[in-house]
């Protein structure tokens, strides 16, 4: 459950940190296993790299799932703690309305624990803003890496980093992906591959380009980002079960794209409180929710909330905060495995899986129309284990 609220915050008690991910829990009797100013686009660099193409995305599977003696989840774990933070915001150092302290702010004073300043090719050092912390509450350093890539806009956000990253103008997008993520990971940082339908800046076969990068997002507050694609390109949700198809780990980020915290009710501006994640950790400091994004540890919403997540050996299994909600497990290629609408009196769902799904991942729906992805977790031992290899370039997921 979420361990702060806004006003009096309360922390959880200082439970020992256990499993390969650091993460602890905060109900007793559950475990873990866990195998100067610069606008967009300004002052880009020209990067004369080799153009190398990635490899297209593979064909979805289409014959029907059957039972895989051996096969097992690739990672368990059990979390029921949960800690809420935006991974995407600006201020007025580069296109957004408002100063740091009040972004800042805002997220404070709505229940969030932690948030990331994203400013274009502007890292933002929370040295620079440690008066803004307290209990159940702290910033995280952040840039958004601005770059094109064949005349398209690439841009990967910089978490968890301490200093400036270069943007740059590249032969083509997959390049772009592939440098920005490439000096992400080498400044120790976690890179969000941001709003891939944003003027189309990312196709579906330059995901592969992005090998290495920990988070996609796959739902945005900015309201010229395209997160549904249209009848030619895919979703961003449908993108990212394209690129876990392909055998990258991806996991999917909810995020606000906050430009506005002033002028509010209008329509084309990106306000504030409209996706966020919900990242597994007890313990609320930098170190360890980096360590958390940096495993793909969390879950997104636009508004359910989740109380436990199970990933045992062979069963998936997911605990909702709200009543009202339907829980649908996708597979490989974004196939609907089983969909269940909680009954009254049901406190879970669960998927037991056979072993040829490739992944297993939870959408949760309410009937407000808001979502919530958990993580997709990897089968191994099976025949239908998702690895990154050669198909046709034209294929899109079903649905």
């Amino acid at each position: 459950m979420r361990t702060t609220h806004r006003g009096n915050r309360a922390e959880p008690a200082k439970l020992p940190i256990s499993g390969v991910l650091g993460v602890a829990l905060c109900i007793a009797g559950l475990t873990i296993v866990v195998s100067p100013s610069a606008r967009p686009n300004e002052n880009l660099v020209e990067h004369p790299i080799a153009a190398v193409p990635p490899p297209p995305m593979p064909v979805a599977r289409a014959e029907p799932l059957a039972p895989v003696a051996g096969a097992h989840f690739a990672r368990t774990f059990d979390v029921s703690c949960f800690r809420r933070g935006n991974l995407h915001a600006h201020s007025n150092r580069s296109d957004g309305d408002s100063d740091p302290l009040e972004v800042y702010a805002w997220y404070r004073d709505h229940g969030y624990d932690f948030v990331a300043l994203t400013d274009h090719n502007m890292y933002t050092n929370p040295a620079e803003f440690r008066s803004i912390e307290g209990p159940g509450f702290i910033v995280i350093g952040g840039e958004e890496v601005t770059m094109r890539g064949g005349g398209r806009p690439v841009h990967i956000n910089a978490l968890c980093t301490d200093h400036s990253l270069p943007g740059g103008r590249f032969a083509t997008a997959g390049e772009a992906l592939t440098r920005g993520v490439a000096e992400i990971r080498q400044a120790g940082g976690i890179a969000l591959i941001n709003h891939p339908n944003f003027n189309w800046g990312i196709m579906p076969t330059d995901l592969p380009s992005a090998l290495g990068a920990q988070l996609l997002e796959i739902q945005s507050g900015h309201p010229f980002v395209r997160t549904l694609g249209n009848t030619s390109h895919p979703s961003h949700e449908a993108l990212w079960d394209m690129a876990l198809t392909a055998g990258l780990d991806f996991m999917g980020a909810a995020v606000d794209d906050t430009h506005h915290l002033h002028r509010l009710g209008v329509r084309q501006l990106s306000y504030p409180g409209r996706g966020w994640v919900e990242v597994f950790a007890a313990t609320l400091d930098e170190a360890t929710i980096c360590h958390a994004l940096d495993q793909g540890m969390l879950y997104s919403s636009t508004g359910p909330s989740l109380l436990r997540i199970s990933v045992t050996d062979d069963t998936y299994s997911i605990w909702p905060a709200e009543t009202d909600v339907e829980v649908q497990f996708i597979g490989m290629g974004g196939k609907r495995l089983a969909a269940q609408k909680l009954a009254r009196g049901e406190l879970f769902a669960s998927y037991k899986m056979l072993g040829s799904e490739g992944y297993v991942r939870a959408r949760v729906s309410s009937g407000e129309d808001k979502t919530a992805w958990t993580p997709a977790v990897k089968i191994r031992g099976g025949n239908g284990q998702a690895e990154m290899r050669v198909a046709s370039p034209d294929q899109r997921p079903p649905g």
